[in-house]
């Protein structure tokens, strides 16, 4: 049994160069039509789950109405929240003098949590918990997942069976703005899920 899987960034958000975890911005008018073409395109689905965040939430709402598709919202899909930091511009906080600063962060993500922050460590078990749980009913339905590039970081993670800790992928990869990640699942004869990243 097989399951082909979208998962999608939101759209661009209403306010640019701020660091977007658990603040609740809206995407702009033109990011959620992207998101909205993207979910059009896919392989015909049969659901949309959504992070409750705005930016991920209102253009997945409009596209199951339009659709007739059932909406599923899920907390664990929510970005990381980045705390003290959490909405500030990046200039200010590339400018800040705190220790850890944002450029510790970037670099050893693992080591270092924003203040007052979700540690990387939450952020991974809460998504993997998610991933643990989403895969324990095989399952050959096609859903797309609406959510934030963090998240699909983590799971990209999972999927590839990288250690805990490991954070050489997250600078280095990037996922734009209403950019699509196909995943196949392949769920052998004792239940057990293959997650295949498509490119």
């Amino acid at each position: 049994m097989q399951q082909t899987l979208y998962f999608i960034r939101h759209g661009e958000p209403l306010e640019a160069g701020r660091l977007l975890g658990s603040t609740d911005m809206p995407a702009s008018a033109s990011g959620n039509e992207q998101v909205f073409a993207c979910l059009q395109v896919c392989d015909p689905i049969v659901q949309v789950i959504s992070s409750p965040l705005q930016r991920c939430q209102t253009v997945a709402r409009a596209f199951c109405e339009s659709a007739g598709l059932p909406l599923q919202i899920d907390p664990r899909l929510s970005e990381m929240d980045f705390g003290d930091w959490d909405g500030q511009s990046y200039e200010a906080l590339w400018q800040s003098t705190q220790s850890p600063g944002i450029g510790d962060f970037w670099q050893s993500p693992w080591q270092h949590t924003p203040p007052n922050g979700e540690p990387m460590s939450a952020f991974h078990l809460r998504l993997s918990d998610w991933w643990q749980q989403f895969t324990t009913t095989p399952s050959s339905q096609n859903i797309a997942i609406v959510t934030h590039a963090g998240v699909i970081k983590q799971l990209l993670a999972i999927w590839l069976g990288l250690p805990e800790g490991f954070d050489m992928h997250l600078s280095r990869l990037e996922i734009g703005y209403a950019k699509v990640i196909k995943v196949t699942v392949f769920f052998d004869e004792t239940g057990r899920a293959w997650p295949k990243v498509v490119f």
